[in-house]
């Protein structure tokens, strides 16, 4: 039996449609590296920290500068919304040294030129002692370039300390800005 070209073409023609409707539904992964400084609002100054912002040692006080070096994968359609795990590691520059590691879970959302995200963490300190607190942030990114974004990140903190006779359940919340830079390996779809 011979085959004829004219037949051919429409089974090519009903193929191809198919095949770009799998590759649509792949999902893509999006790794990513971050390194970023910044300083928080500490809400509950129980050791009378050295920068208080009111009238008294009880104010409203200034944390150390840190820097924070972080990674990631996002995970999920490049064109929507992605979201995946991401593991930081911050530090004090300045002051008592002071470690904190950070692993969290993200949801992305990443356009040509800016990016946000959304992050859950259970940060641990390491040093100088050990403690654990829960983390929500919120940020966004202005790429320069198509894997080099400029980064703003909020951060919410809480962590909990040692009973005092005076405080049976202490917490001390604090507030944080940092600012920062991304590095991403893409793969266009």
């Amino acid at each position: 039996m011979r085959l004829r070209p004219e037949l051919l073409l429409p089974l090519l023609l009903l193929a191809a449609p198919t095949r770009a409707r799998a590759d649509e539904r792949r999902t893509y992964l999006r790794p990513f590296a971050t390194l970023g400084t910044g300083v928080g609002l500490r809400f509950n100054n129980p050791y009378r920290l050295a920068t208080p912002l009111g009238s008294d040692a009880e104010s409203v006080s200034l944390t150390a500068p840190y820097m924070s070096l972080g990674g990631g994968l996002a995970l999920g359609d490049p064109r929507g919304f992605q979201h995946g795990p991401v593991l930081r590691w911050d530090f004090a520059v300045t002051g008592v040294g002071q470690h904190v590691l950070v692993p969290s879970w993200a949801g992305f959302r990443r356009g040509a030129v800016l990016g946000g995200w959304a992050r859950f963490g259970l940060p641990v300190l390491l040093s100088p002692n050990t403690n654990m607190g829960i983390e929500l942030a919120a940020g966004g990114a202005y790429y320069v370039r198509s894997g080099v974004g400029i980064t703003a990140e909020l951060l919410g903190d809480l962590f909990w300390g040692t009973a005092t006779p005076d405080n049976k359940r202490p917490a001390y919340p604090v507030l944080s800005g940092q600012l920062g830079v991304v590095i991403e390996w893409e793969q266009l779809p």
